[in-house]
C-alpha cells in the first residue's frame, strides 16, 4: 500500500458532534472538553458555529466558548453560514473561518436557504474578508459524494466547485460525504483525479460512518495522498438537513488506526480516551467508537 506517513486530524466533535444532540451541553462542559482535546494534541479544532441559535440551538453559547478557549496555542476555526455568521466570529476573536456550502442545489437550499451557485458568490466575497483580517479559512463541501434528495452528484459537478473555489482563493477545500454513501473506489478514483486537478490545493476528507464505510474510505484517500482528515470524538454528529445521516467517523477509531498503520497524527490515544470517558458522562449514552467500547470492556489490543 502507498500510504502518507503523516496526517492532520481535523477534530470537530465541538460543532458538528454536538449540533445535533437531543441535549444541550452546558457552556462549561463544552469548554472542558475543549481544554482535553487540546491536551490530547490536536493542532486544529472546530469548536463552534455562528449560525443562528434559532436553527442550531445547541451552539447558542458560540460567543461564550470562543471567549474561554481562545487564549490555548492552536487553532480554532468556526462554522460560518453567512456574513452576519461572519461578523459575529470575526468579533469573538476566532483563528479560523470553515466556510459552507453543498453540491447539490437542494441540500443547499434546505441547509442554507440558498443555491450552490448563489453560496460560490457569498463565499467569494467573505474570502476577501477573511484575507483583510488576517484569518486563516476553508471551504467544507456538502453532500459531495452523494445526496439524500438529488442522489450522487458526479465528479463534474465537484470539478467545477472546487474550481470556483479555488478560483476566490481557497487553498484548503474539505469533500464530505454527508450521509456516508461513499464507497472506497469512488473516493480513490475521485481524490486521485483532483489532486491532479488541483495540486496546490490541500483537500481534506469529511467521512459519516451511515454504511459502516467510514474508516474503509479513510484508507482509499490515504492511498490517493490525502493528509488532513475531520474526525468527531466518540463517533458525534449528524446534519439537521440530511434525512437519515449518522454520526461522523469516530476520532478514536481514526487514531487508533492510524497509528496501528504507523501513520503519525500527533494525538496521544490514552488521552484521547480519557475525554471520550468524559464526553460519556457528559451527554449521559454510549458512544459511537468501537475503540472506546473495547477500551471500556478493559480488553483493548495495543500492538508492540
Amino acid at each position: 500500500m502507498n500510504l502518507v506517513k503523516k496526517v492532520k486530524i481535523i477534530e470537530i466533535g465541538p460543532r458538528d458532534g454536538l449540533q445535533n444532540e437531543e441535549k444541550f451541553l452546558e457552556t462549561e462542559r463544552k469548554i472542558a472538553l475543549i481544554r482535553q482535546l487540546v491536551e490530547c494534541g490536536f493542532q486544529e479544532i472546530e469548536a463552534t458555529s455562528f449560525v443562528h441559535p434559532k436553527w442550531i440551538p445547541n451552539l447558542a453559547d458560540a460567543e461564550q466558548v470562543i471567549q474561554e478557549i481562545i487564549d490555548l496555542p492552536i487553532t480554532f476555526f468556526a462554522l460560518v453560514p453567512n456574513e452576519k455568521g461572519y461578523e459575529r466570529a470575526k468579533q469573538s476573536g476566532v483563528d479560523g473561518m470553515t466556510f459552507v456550502l453543498s453540491a447539490t442545489d437542494t441540500h443547499s437550499q434546505k441547509n442554507l436557504n440558498r443555491s450552490t451557485e448563489e453560496s460560490l458568490k457569498e463565499i467569494a466575497s467573505l474570502v476577501k474578508k477573511a484575507q483583510n483580517d488576517d484569518l486563516q479559512y476553508r471551504a467544507s463541501v456538502s453532500t459531495v459524494f452523494g445526496c439524500p434528495f438529488e442522489g450522487n452528484p458526479g465528479l463534474e459537478r465537484t470539478l467545477k466547485i472546487v474550481d470556483q473555489l479555488v478560483e476566490s482563493g481557497f487553498k484548503r477545500v474539505g469533500l464530505c460525504d454527508t450521509i456516508g454513501v461513499a464507497n472506497p473506489l469512488q473516493v480513490f478514483e475521485w481524490m486521485t483525479k483532483l489532486k491532479t486537478e488541483f495540486s496546490d490545493v490541500e483537500f481534506e476528507l469529511h467521512f459519516h460512518d451511515t454504511y459502516g464505510r467510514g474508516l474503509a474510505n479513510v484508507v482509499a484517500g490515504l492511498e490517493a495522498g490525502i493528509q488532513a482528515f475531520d474526525s468527531s470524538i466518540g463517533g458525534l454528529g449528524g446534519c439537521p438537513y440530511a434525512p437519515g445521516a449518522t454520526g461522523n467517523i469516530s476520532t478514536e477509531d481514526l487514531v487508533d488506526l492510524l497509528r496501528e498503520m504507523k501513520v503519525e497524527t500527533g494525538i496521544n490515544i490514552d488521552k484521547l480516551l480519557e475525554t471520550s470517558q468524559n464526553v460519556h458522562r457528559f451527554i449521559g449514552k454510549d458512544l459511537d467508537s468501537k475503540v472506546w467500547r473495547v477500551d471500556r470492556s478493559g480488553s483493548r489490543y495495543i500492538s508492540t
